[in-house]
């Protein structure tokens, strides 16, 4: 039996110039969070002011974790010898010198971070960021249930999955609305409008309000009362993590999001297709596909994803296209 190995890089990585979720406000607490983003070891945790700070997650001396150790007075001390560093990297105390001798140590990568929406956000860009993560619209109007899942496949399955418009029907009985229509009446034709910028895409048909907004995020709508966000954030090839947040009832101040570790059910069916695509695409590379016209939503977000690395992407057209399946 051929298993595949891991892949050595994602088919369709997702830009760097852009911020990603590192962690869930609610989930950065004393303790230092390790994350991979990227292929690159983080570390993230909040300095005396509590604001949260990300590092490389690598002490210089002799290459231990940084979220090995512990925080206090607003540093972090790696566990093999207590080097300390701040939240800029800097190296502010080596317990093994004297009072005579100077640190020299280089500093550790500082990544830019901010704090809203119920996460901590990094920007994994090589130049600083030019502005903060996209806003998510009326966060401080609701109430939010927010979790996280680790998936074994990489950002770009997902993010198709949830842009997908037919498979709802096959992929999620007793769960999703299309699955108990088709039940009923069977499959429908049924018109989908798509439209795409420089920077999102959304699609839009009976029931359905589907956005997609580089590099990783996908709301999913059903009407003022459903709101599902989604984040899939690129770990290591081949893999993700997919934050998300689901919109519970109006409040009249805002409220930090109810943390769950429980995975819902509806969306561990999609995983075990994901993972099961991801197997084959390491195994046998993506060659073996053929697209229909119900795929037209999700081929319209891998040329925005591949038009985002352009130097020019920024003024790429409007476009406009209706689907018509059944569905």
């Amino acid at each position: 039996m051929n298993l595949p190995s891991a892949p050595v890089a994602d088919r369709i990585p997702l830009p760097k110039d852009a911020w990603y979720v590192g962690v869930a406000s609610t989930q950065l607490r004393d303790a230092p969070v390790a994350i991979t983003l990227h292929g690159a070891p983080i570390v993230l945790f909040r300095d005396a002011d509590g604001c949260p700070q990300a590092l490389h997650d690598r002490c210089p001396h002799r290459g231990v974790t940084l979220s090995l150790g512990t925080v206090s007075a607003g540093t972090i001390a790696c566990a093999y010898h207590g080097w300390r560093f701040d939240g800029a990297g800097r190296c502010r105390h080596i317990p093994s010198l004297r009072e005579d001798q100077t640190i020299k140590s280089a500093p550790v990568r500082r990544y830019p971070v901010a704090e809203q929406d119920g996460y901590v956000w990094l920007w994994t860009g090589a130049d600083e960021p030019e502005g903060a993560p996209l806003a998510i619209d009326g966060f401080d109007r609701f109430q939010w249930l927010q979790g996280a899942m680790e998936l074994a496949c990489e950002a770009i399955l997902p993010i198709e999955n949830n842009l997908d418009i037919c498979h709802a029907a096959f992929t999620h009985p007793n769960m999703h609305p299309q699955w108990f229509r088709v039940q009923a009446v069977g499959l429908l034709p049924t018109r989908y409008e798509v439209e795409s910028t420089a920077a999102s895409l959304t699609v839009t048909g009976p029931g359905t309000h589907l956005r997609f907004d580089l590099p990783d995020r996908v709301t999913v709508a059903g009407g003022d009362a459903f709101r599902l966000v989604l984040h899939h954030v690129p770990t290591v090839p081949g893999r993700c993590i997919q934050h998300w947040l689901l919109q519970r009832g109006p409040v009249e101040t805002a409220q930090p999001p109810i943390w769950t570790s429980a995975e819902p059910e509806i969306l561990a069916q999609d995983r075990a297709v994901l993972e099961s695509a991801q197997r084959a695409y390491t195994l046998e590379g993506d060659a073996f596909e053929q697209s229909v016209e119900a795929d037209a939503t999700t081929l319209a977000a891998r040329r925005l994803i591949a038009l985002a690395a352009r130097p020019d992407a920024r003024a790429m057209p409007e476009t406009r296209r209706v689907v018509s399946v059944l569905s």
